[in-house]
Parts: structure tokens; sequence; C-alpha cells
């Protein structure tokens, strides 16, 4: 038999059993369904063998840094707020808790303890602090001395405001330890920023990156923004005091010394105050409040939810009391805990679990009363025994009338049995001889690889760096955030209202962008309109802003016509603002893109900002018969807005899938057919200064010009038709690339004229071939309005080179002489307008490759013209504002002009088999003379009212 004073029994072999049992109590299951109450382990044995073991637990603990405190058995604690404090210590070191690992947290153990503390100096008579009372001390006296003397102690409402702000200034900054010594300032922020900054900020990149890829750059920066904001401020919330009195309203919802108060500040009061008849229990109460609040705290450090640190926490908290004795604090602190347990469990419908393990030691003929009890007497195992078992019915039989309750006590014994188990405690007995071989123990449970302190870092890393790149990758696709996209090509298209410059700037070396003065312009225009304050309309132009990227000389980017139509939209904004005093018109600026690649696109996006925006009522533009071009008159169709096309001039651009034409569209340049018949006239007529015989046409023959081979077989078809016997040769190309070679095979053979119905893009390519390889002298060449673009750029290079150039413009200043237009007329003083602006436009220069297209720029500004007449004429008659209806309405009136003085002729719509196009639209005939001045050979069609000077021209069909 072993000593009994001893411990010579207790071998390492006899210990491996009782760390097993140790370490099967303590061992957090994996999931929550199993988690349940943890019995009493009460070692059983003389001091010196309890006090052995206890301290062979608690090393083990601290060898795996598990939360553990070691109650002596001379512990200084002489009630159970003590025993709390020393407990609440030393659990919250950092040796009781693994590295990187948040320690654990009792807000609410530690605010009962200070409301206690403020009870005790109140029930003393709010002495002085003592001469050693350390800061803490001294505002706690503070405090109740001002809560209970006037001005704050005699007026309910002040000492509520008071005890507020102490609260919060004592949880104004929770990194500052209430007891000092017990955790770092950096480890206790570090373990704030955990529960928020790794799944704040991964959400938060999360939701930018999708919204970058839903929406656009604008929404996914403000998304990051908002969510990053909404973490500071709950990173801040958590450390601020204020947020403690909120997070307080538990001790509202507990059952002890609560007496219905209606907040946490009443329910403070409440403690603080001495009762008039101060209940026999109240003492008890509030150490069961203590106690209570204890387990809620570790309860809520256990919680699994959404921190990682909860997961993480795989040992449960441990109490162990070297050994008790009757009088002991340990004894009252057990009792306490398991009433505290059982109340919750008969309070709630629910599973109440909290992670206290309570490990004591405990000599079995320890008497369960102090004083001389009698040797035969109650002992203090027995005693903690019965206080901490599980209720149960007796079994004996019930009346017939208490037959109905036994339902309902059967079910309360299953819940309380769940929770508790069958039995509370479990016995070891140190002084009892082993009987067998001990078994092995098990290594506890590790901490998820998943709960790794650095692994929410690491996701958040992870998610962020995928998301800023997903960000990225977008950042590439906006050019800006007013719905700019960046092409695959590297063109930035979208509207803007000026503020955005599209083509960027030129490399180094080059020249400034020309869009940029023109859009400056805009932009200005615009923001007059926003200050003035009163009503106005929107028109939005769509065309090809932006350079082909393929363009690497910038003299050969052909933006002349673009440019010019913005300068003559501009105009006709400026003149209408100035002149009128009630209405105003805003323009905003579509690019589609280097041959209108993305016209249906931007269409699309303007038709869901005019969805938006009801002030916008017309769209102008559509310089391109491209096929792009005919998607984008579809969307746009499909919005009911009206469509004025400026340099569009194929017959069936504005046919619908259905096979019928856009009632929208409104054509103000000449179509193909208009075009090729005075063209094909004029060359076998002579006008070009000799009769052609023959012809060569070049055309683009690429499937998504609608233009091009359209406009050279009707040349063709006129021109046998005017000049029989005549010769007519195509050579087309697809490509740029194939226009040298095309030129080349058409000079081989002596024609008397070349007809150029190609783009301008590819006309230089045209022009230098003829120079270089066609041996005859002087050749000519005709061309339609399309290379007005190149003319503008070039016109002194032209007239100085080997060829003679003829071409049909939609509009020329030239044109408006007494010569055409008849004696005594009034000047059309948009061209005075446009010489002044078109110089700023280039830079403040003459330099004639920077100036916009003076042809361009006359049919945009009667495109603009048009739609502020007829929305000034519907303004005047309805007295508010014109919408896309009222004034599509206004363009279909076929009584009267609806623009009389146009800067390209009159304006009067008529609808014809393919839309509404211009009645005797004008076609003129230039060249280029040697110097490089522009002259006018003919003009047919209506460029003023009456009074004009016939021409040579076709006869009327």
């Amino acid at each position: 038999m072993a000593a009994a004073g001893g411990d010579e029994g207790l071998g390492a072999g006899v210990l491996r059993g009782v760390l097993e049992l140790f370490e099967r109590l303590r061992e957090r299951p994996p999931r929550r369904a199993r988690e349940r109450l943890r019995p009493l382990l009460f070692l059983l044995g003389p001091a010196a063998r309890t006090r052995r073991v206890a301290k062979l637990l608690k090393e083990r603990c601290e060898a795996e840094r598990a939360p553990a405190s070691h109650i002596a058995a001379d512990t200084p604690a002489s009630d159970i707020s003590g025993v709390l404090r020393e407990a609440m210590h030393e659990l919250s070191q950092s040796a009781c808790r693994p590295r990187w690992e948040p320690a654990l947290r009792f807000p609410h153990l530690e605010m009962a303890l200070w409301l206690r503390d403020l009870r005790e100096i109140r029930l003393a008579g709010d002495p002085q602090p003592p001469r050693n009372a350390s800061r803490a001390e001294r505002e706690n006296h503070r405090l109740v001395h001002n809560l209970t003397n006037p001005p704050v102690g005699d007026n309910e409402s002040a000492r509520r405001r008071e005890l507020g702000r102490v609260i919060r200034r004592r949880g104004r900054d929770v990194l500052r330890d209430i007891e000092e010594g017990r955790r770092g300032r950096i480890s206790t922020f570090l373990g704030f920023l955990e529960q928020i900054a790794p799944i704040g900020v991964a959400v938060v990149a999360v939701v930018s990156a999708g919204t970058a890829a839903a929406v656009d750059l604008a929404a996914a920066m403000l998304a990051g923004a908002v969510g990053l904001a909404f973490v500071a401020v709950q990173i801040l919330a958590r450390s601020r005091g204020w947020y403690g009195v909120l997070r307080y309203g538990w001790f509202r919802r507990q059952p002890y010394l609560s007496d219905g108060s209606p907040d946490f500040l009443s329910f403070a009061l409440g403690v603080l105050d001495p009762r008039p008849v101060e209940p026999d229990d109240h003492a008890e109460q509030l150490d069961l409040l203590l106690v209570a609040a204890f387990l809620e705290d570790l309860r809520r450090n256990y919680r699994r939810g959404i921190r990682r640190a909860a997961w993480a926490r795989v040992r449960y908290p441990v109490v162990i009391f070297e050994r008790l004795a009757a009088g002991h604090v340990g004894v009252a602190f057990v009792e306490t805990v398991e009433r505290v347990r059982a109340d919750a469990q008969r309070s709630s419908d629910r599973q109440v679990f909290d992670p206290l393990v309570v490990v004591a030691g405990v000599d079995p003929a320890e008497p369960a009363e102090g004083g001389s009890p009698h040797p035969s007497g109650p002992r203090l195992v027995d005693r903690l025994a019965r206080t901490i078992r599980v209720e149960t019915a007796s079994g004996e039989p019930e009346d017939a009338v208490a037959a109905g309750r036994l339902w309902s006590r059967y079910l309360g014994e299953q819940r309380r049995v769940r929770v508790l188990g069958t039995r509370r405690e479990l016995r070891v007995d140190l002084a009892a001889d082993p009987v067998g071989d001990p078994p092995p123990v098990r290594p506890g449970r590790r901490r998820p690889r998943v709960a790794h302190p650095l692994l929410p870092w690491i996701a958040m890393v992870a998610v962020l760096a995928g998301s800023i790149s997903v960000i990225s990758v977008n950042a590439r696709r906006y050019c800006a955030a007013f719905q700019i996209i960046r092409t695959e090509s590297g063109e930035c298209v979208g509207i803007t209202d000026g503020s955005y410059t599209f083509g960027g700037t030129a490399p180094a070396g080059g020249h400034v962008n020309r869009m940029k003065p023109v859009l400056d312009r805009i932009e200005r225009l615009n923001d007059e309109v926003l200050r003035s304050g009163k009503d106005y309309i929107t028109i939005v132009y769509l065309g090809p802003v932006t350079a082909d990227p393929s363009t690497r000389n910038r003299q050969l980017d052909l933006l002349a016509g673009a440019q010019g139509e913005l300068v003559g939209v501009s105009i006709e904004q400026q003149r209408f603002n100035d002149a009128s005093p009630d209405l105003r018109l805003r323009v905003l600026v579509a690019n589609a893109g280097a041959r209108f690649r993305y016209g249906a696109q931007v269409a699309g996006q303007i038709r869901e900002l005019a969805l938006r925006d009801r002030s916008i009522v017309a769209v102008v533009g559509f310089e391109q018969s491209r096929e792009q071009t005919r998607a984008a008159i579809r969307v746009l169709s499909k919005a009911a807005l009206p469509l004025v096309g400026t340099a569009n001039s194929f017959e069936a651009i504005a046919r619908l899938e259905s096979g019928a034409y856009s009632p929208y569209f409104f054509r103000l340049a000449p179509t193909n057919g208009r075009l090729a018949r005075h063209a094909a006239y004029w060359a076998a007529g002579g006008r070009l200064g000799k009769r052609a015989g023959t012809v060569d046409v070049i055309y683009d023959d690429d499937p998504d010009d609608l233009y091009s081979r359209d406009l050279a077989h009707r040349f063709g078809a006129e021109f046998t038709a005017a000049r029989p016997g005549g010769t007519v040769r195509m050579s087309p190309y697809r490509h740029p690339s194939d226009v040298a070679r095309a030129t080349m095979a058409a000079c081989r053979d002596a024609q008397d004229v070349f007809y150029y119905a190609g783009r301008s893009d590819e006309f230089p390519t045209f022009v230098n071939t003829i120079e270089q390889n066609c041996g005859r002298t002087d050749p000519v060449v005709l061309a339609d309005d399309e290379i007005a673009k190149y003319v503008s750029d070039h016109p002194e290079e032209i007239g100085g080179k080997g060829y003679r150039l003829f071409y049909t413009p939609l509009a020329l200043r030239e044109a408006w002489t007494p010569a055409w237009v008849g004696p005594g007329r009034q000047p059309q003083t948009f061209y005075s307008d446009y010489r002044r602006i078109a110089r700023d436009m280039g830079g403040g220069g003459d330099a004639a490759e920077r100036r916009p297209s003076e042809t361009r720029a006359a049919v945009s500004y009667d495109a603009a013209a048009l739609i502020t007449n007829v929305a000034k004429q519907v303004y005047g008659e309805q007295k508010s504002v014109p919408t896309a209806s009222a004034v599509f309405a206004a363009l279909t009136d076929q009584g009267r002009d609806a623009l009389p003085k146009g800067a390209s002729g009159v304006v009067r719509f008529v609808r014809g088999p393919t839309g509404h196009v211009v009645e005797e639209k004008p076609v003129l005939l230039a060249t280029v003379r040697g110097d490089g001045a522009l002259e006018v050979k003919a003009v047919c069609g209506r460029l003023v009212a009456g009074g004009q000077v016939r021409a040579d021209c076709p006869p009327a069909r």
C-alpha cells in the first residue's frame, strides 16, 4: 500500500491515466454539435499528492500554451471576485495562448467587477482613496463622489450622463488594459484587427472586382471606397467606448440584479446604489452576476462563427484548484458556477454551453464544514457532489390528476441530462493502489490548418491580389470613368461631355492631339449651360473621333472630317446659346472608333443614356456608310430618337432587319445615286477639262464598306448612260495594301479619268502611285466628298502635284459667291465664324494639316442647327422643354423648310423610298488650283431659297 501522506505511488505510469483523462476533458470537439458541458474533476488524496498533480497539470497546459489558471491552496483571494480576478488575469496571459493568437478577453467580467468596486466604495461612505492607490482606483473614487453628491448626484439624467461618459472614456481605447500588465497594446490591437480586416478587405476586394467586371471602373472604385470605409469604421467602433456601452446589452438579459432595467446605464446605477432595504441574498446575487459574466465571456471567446480565433482554440480553459477545504473560496466558486449553469439551463429552451473545465484537489476526509466537525459527519466531497448533481425524478407514481404533468417533467429531465450529463463530477483517487497497466496518453487535438492565424491574412492577400489583377485588367478596359471604354485595338470609345480627350497625346515630337481644342471648347460651352440653370436640350454627336491605331504617321490620321464636324456642332451650340433667352443646347460626343468599328456598342450606350436623360432629343453624325453604321442606326431607332446623318450617302443605310427603312433617320448628304449621276454627267460632258471616253474606277470592295462599292457601280452605270460607247473599268481593292496594285494596273491603260470611290485613308497611296507609275501627263482624278478630309489637310500639296483633282464636296465657302448664289445675297455667316475658330483649332496657326474640314463643319453645323431650329419652334409652341418625340414630329412636317439658310443649302425633308432625304440637295463640283485654293466649277440643287445662278447640271428625273 502507498503511504497515506506521501507520493511514492505517483509514478510516471500512474499519472499517465490522470493525464489521459485531463486531455479528454479539455479537448474541444471538432464539431459544434458534440460540445457539452464538462464535468468537474475531483482529485482525491492528501494535500501533497493533489498539489503535485495540480502542478503537473498546470505545467502541461503551459507547455502547450493552453489557457489554464492555477489557484493555490493559500490563495490571497477571499471571495469569488478575487478568484475571478486571478483566473481572468492568468487566462489572459500570453503564456496561455499559442503564438500569434489573440488572448481571451473578458469585457463583461471586467465591467461587472468594476461595478462591484464602485459599489464597495459607495457602501464604505465614499472615503478618500489610499495614498498609494492606482490611477484606476482614484478615478473610481472620483466617479462615486460625483454620482452621490450635487450637482450630479441629485439629478438622475446627470448621473446617467456622468456614468456613461466615464464608461466611454474607459472604453475609448480598449487597447489600454484596465488592469496594467495584463497584455500588450499591439497584440490586443491585432486581435481586434484580425476579427474584421482579413474578411472585410477580402469581401471588399471581391465586390470591387466583380463591380469592375460587371459595371465599370468608377463603380468599382466607389464600391471599394465604401467597403474600406465600412471596414475602418468597424475596426474603429470596436476600439471605442460607445461600442462598449452598446455591447453590454447582455446585462439586461441575464437574471441577476437586473430588475427589468430598460438599458445598461439603468442596470449599472441599480448595482451601484444601495437599496433602502437590501435583500438578504444581494451579495449572493452579485456573486452570481460575476460568475455569469465570466462564463458568458468564455462562451463568446469559444463561439464558432466567422472569427477564425474561435475555431483555432482546441483546448478548453481550465481552472485548477490546488486543494479545496471547508471555508476555502474555491468551494463557493464551484458551487456558484454550477448554480449559474443550472439557472441558465432552466431559463432557456436551447442548449446553453460554456467551455470552462474545473479541476479541484480534495482530501476525501475533509469535512463539509469548518470548525471541529464530528468524525462521522458529512464530507466536503459529498457536499460538492450533492450541490452539482443532476436532479431527476424519483420515479414514484403520480395520482390521476398529476399524471398530466409527467410528460413535461420527463422532457425537462431529458433536456437537463442532454446539457449537464448524467453526472456532474468525476473522481480520481490518488491514494488508491493502481490496478493494471495505465493507458497511453493520446496526443491532444491540434489546431486545424484552416484556422492558422496567418491563413486569413494569406487569403486576404491572395484575394486582394486577384482582385487588383481583375481591376487592373478592367482598368485597361476603361480609359475614363464617364462611359469611356478601351477596346481590343487600343482605341477609347464611349461618350463624353468634352472632359475626356479621345486619342490622348501624340508621341514625343508629334503634333498635339487635334481633337483636344474642340473638345475643350465643347466642355466649356456645356459647363456654361449647366451653370445657367436654364432649360436645355442635348444633342449627341456620333462619329469616328479617333484614328486607326495602326496609323503611325499622325499627319495621315485624316481626322479633319470628325474634327470639322465637332467644330460645326460647337459653332451652332454657341450661336444658339447666345441667341436663345430661355433654352440652351448641350452637346455630348460619342466616339464610335476608327471606321465606325464600335458603332453598335456605343449606340447601345447612347440608348441607355437617353432612357435616363430625357434632355437628349437627337443624335447627329453617322458620317461613314459602313455596315457598323447601319447596326448603330438600328440600335438607336429602337430608342425612337431622331437621327441626322451628315455625310452618309448610301441609300440603304437606314434599312432595318425587317427590310423597312427607319422613320427616325434624316439624311443631309446627297445619296450615292445623285452623286454618281452628277459626277458621270460632268465627266462625260467635259466639265473636267475634256470629255472623258474611258474611266477607271478605283473603289474599296470591303464587304463592310457599303458606300464605296455602291458608289462605284452607280457611277459606272450613270457614265455609260451619259456617254454611249464610253468604257468603264472597275479596279477594286480589298485591303489598303492592294491600292497601289490596283492603281498600277489602271495606269497601264490610257484612261481619260480616274474616278476614285475609295476611302480618304487610302487616297494618299492612290495619288502617289499615279504620280510615280502613270506615264501620262496631267492625269485627271474625280472623287467624291469622302476625300474632303484629305483635301482639308493637304490643299497646297495637292495643288503642286502632277495631277488635277476634281471632287464633289457637300459644302464649300467658295460656293457662296455672287457667281453662284446671285448678286446682292447676304453672305452665309457660318464661314466667317468657322475661319476664326478653325485657326484656334489648328493650334493658333495656319497649318493646313491640322485644320478641320470646312466641308464637314458646314454639314454638321446644319445638322445641329436643324435640331435647334425645330426645338426652338416646339419650345415656343408648347412652352415646355422639347422632347425627342416632339422634335421628331416637327422634323417630319413637310409643309415648311426645316432649315431655310443652311451652310450646305436649303434643308427641306421629303419622304423617299429609302427614308427622309433633303429635297434638291446641292451637289458641287470643285477643283484644287495650283496654289492650293479651291474653285467651284458647278452648283446643282437648292443652295439658296431663290435667285440662284443656273449651272451645267444633269436633267432632272
